[in-house]
Protein backbone atom coordinates (compact mmCIF):
# COMPACT_ATOMS: atom_id res chain seq x y z
CA UNK A 1 0.00 0.00 0.00
CA UNK A 2 0.90 3.34 -1.12
CA UNK A 3 1.78 6.67 1.25
CA UNK A 4 -0.25 9.58 1.27
CA UNK A 5 3.02 11.26 0.24
CA UNK A 6 3.66 8.56 -2.80
CA UNK A 7 -0.02 9.67 -3.59
CA UNK A 8 0.79 13.43 -3.40
CA UNK A 9 4.35 12.42 -5.73
CA UNK A 10 2.19 11.63 -8.13
CA UNK A 11 -0.37 13.79 -8.67
CA UNK A 12 2.10 16.24 -8.68
CA UNK A 13 3.76 14.10 -11.59
CA UNK A 14 0.12 14.07 -13.47
CA UNK A 15 0.05 18.21 -13.12
CA UNK A 16 3.74 18.47 -14.43
CA UNK A 17 2.09 16.26 -17.39
CA UNK A 18 -0.90 18.67 -17.79
CA UNK A 19 1.60 21.62 -17.46
CA UNK A 20 3.85 20.21 -20.41
CA UNK A 21 0.23 19.43 -22.32
CA UNK A 22 -2.20 22.66 -21.34
CA UNK A 23 -1.58 24.34 -24.75
CA UNK A 24 -2.16 21.28 -26.98
CA UNK A 25 -5.64 21.28 -29.14
CA UNK A 26 -6.70 18.39 -26.94
CA UNK A 27 -6.24 20.38 -23.30
CA UNK A 28 -6.26 24.12 -23.67
CA UNK A 29 -10.17 23.75 -22.80
CA UNK A 30 -10.13 21.14 -20.38
CA UNK A 31 -11.85 22.99 -17.69
CA UNK A 32 -12.95 20.19 -15.11
CA UNK A 33 -12.54 19.59 -11.36
CA UNK A 34 -11.05 15.89 -11.35
CA UNK A 35 -11.79 13.97 -7.95
CA UNK A 36 -9.29 10.83 -7.15
CA UNK A 37 -10.23 8.65 -4.80
CA UNK A 38 -7.98 6.09 -3.12
CA UNK A 39 -10.33 3.60 -0.91
CA UNK A 40 -7.42 1.45 0.83
CA UNK A 41 -5.83 4.88 1.91
CA UNK A 42 -9.34 6.47 3.46
CA UNK A 43 -7.91 9.35 0.88
CA UNK A 44 -8.93 12.11 -1.66
CA UNK A 45 -8.07 14.77 -3.40
CA UNK A 46 -8.89 16.93 -6.10
CA UNK A 47 -7.32 19.00 -9.17
CA UNK A 48 -9.04 21.82 -10.85
CA UNK A 49 -7.53 22.18 -14.39
CA UNK A 50 -8.10 25.36 -16.09
CA UNK A 51 -7.84 24.48 -19.25
CA UNK A 52 -4.45 26.63 -21.15
CA UNK A 53 -3.69 28.31 -17.30
CA UNK A 54 -2.60 25.36 -16.15
CA UNK A 55 -3.59 23.85 -12.51
CA UNK A 56 -5.82 25.92 -10.48
CA UNK A 57 -5.20 23.89 -7.52
CA UNK A 58 -4.64 20.55 -5.85
CA UNK A 59 -5.77 19.57 -2.79
CA UNK A 60 -6.42 17.26 -0.20
CA UNK A 61 -10.52 16.74 -0.03
CA UNK A 62 -13.93 16.19 -1.78
CA UNK A 63 -16.22 18.36 -3.67
CA UNK A 64 -19.92 18.30 -3.89
CA UNK A 65 -20.11 17.49 -8.15
CA UNK A 66 -16.59 17.02 -9.61
CA UNK A 67 -16.81 16.98 -13.49
CA UNK A 68 -14.90 13.58 -13.06
CA UNK A 69 -14.65 11.27 -10.08
CA UNK A 70 -12.14 8.51 -10.10
CA UNK A 71 -11.69 5.70 -7.65
CA UNK A 72 -8.78 3.15 -7.43
CA UNK A 73 -6.42 1.90 -5.22
CA UNK A 74 -3.33 3.39 -4.17
CA UNK A 75 -1.08 0.99 -5.70
CA UNK A 76 -2.76 0.89 -8.89
CA UNK A 77 -2.31 4.54 -9.33
CA UNK A 78 1.51 4.49 -8.79
CA UNK A 79 1.60 1.37 -10.96
CA UNK A 80 0.00 3.16 -13.75
CA UNK A 81 2.21 6.49 -13.20
CA UNK A 82 5.23 4.14 -13.21
CA UNK A 83 4.11 1.85 -16.60
CA UNK A 84 3.54 -0.97 -14.68
CA UNK A 85 0.22 -1.43 -15.13
CA UNK A 86 -1.83 -0.89 -18.31
CA UNK A 87 -4.48 1.98 -17.32
CA UNK A 88 -6.81 0.37 -19.95
CA UNK A 89 -6.55 -3.33 -18.52
CA UNK A 90 -6.91 -1.91 -14.81
CA UNK A 91 -10.30 -0.20 -15.76
CA UNK A 92 -11.70 -3.23 -18.08
CA UNK A 93 -10.56 -5.59 -14.94
CA UNK A 94 -12.46 -2.90 -12.29
CA UNK A 95 -9.84 -1.89 -10.68
CA UNK A 96 -10.57 1.86 -11.47
CA UNK A 97 -14.12 3.42 -11.47
CA UNK A 98 -14.57 6.52 -13.60
CA UNK A 99 -18.13 8.76 -13.76
CA UNK A 100 -17.81 11.54 -15.76
CA UNK A 101 -17.85 11.74 -19.85
CA UNK A 102 -15.97 8.96 -21.60
CA UNK A 103 -13.56 11.62 -23.59
CA UNK A 104 -12.48 13.18 -20.16
CA UNK A 105 -11.24 9.42 -19.33
CA UNK A 106 -9.42 9.16 -22.53
CA UNK A 107 -7.63 12.64 -21.56
CA UNK A 108 -6.98 11.49 -18.34
CA UNK A 109 -5.33 8.82 -19.39
CA UNK A 110 -3.24 11.13 -21.15
CA UNK A 111 -2.16 12.47 -18.15
CA UNK A 112 -1.21 8.99 -16.27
Amino acid sequence: MATKEELEEGLERVVAKYEDLKSTWAFRRFNKTVQFMYPDLDLSFVLEFAGSEGVKEIKEGKVPRPNVSVTLDSDTFLGILNQEIDALSAFSTGKIKFKGAMVDLLKLQQLL
